[in-house]
């Protein structure tokens, strides 16, 4: 049987490299994040205010941010992951209702 919607399948494979590329990249950035904040603990950064005012520079800061970073990577790398599988799932299902159409269509045809 041929396969149908060759494009949608390119496009959930594209959806899949680019999940796993986006939680790489949340991973490295929020481990970046977390050094830069550790090594800027005791520097200007610490002593000073940020802009928001509530204390978030440094050790804190680079651990807050880099938490953030890693979760939210996380969080939109499953939404990807899952758009992709869905599209997987329709295609899925559209191929089972073809062969179950054409495997009823051969059994009408024998009686």
């Amino acid at each position: 049987m041929q396969q149908k919607f060759r494009v949608l399948r390119i496009v959930a494979i594209i959806w899949k490299v680019l999940a796993w590329l986006v939680l790489v990249l949340s991973i490295l950035g929020g481990c970046g994040t977390l050094a830069m904040g550790l090594l800027a603990g005791g520097g200007a950064a610490a002593r000073s205010s940020d802009m928001l005012g509530i204390g978030l520079t440094g050790v804190v800061g680079g651990i807050v941010t880099a938490l953030a970073a890693i979760f939210f990577g996380i969080l939109y790398f499953v939404f990807l992951y899952a758009f992709a599988e869905l599209v997987d799932v329709m295609l899925a299902l559209e191929e089972n209702t073809r062969a179950t159409a054409e495997q009823l269509k051969s059994l009408a045809a024998k009686t």
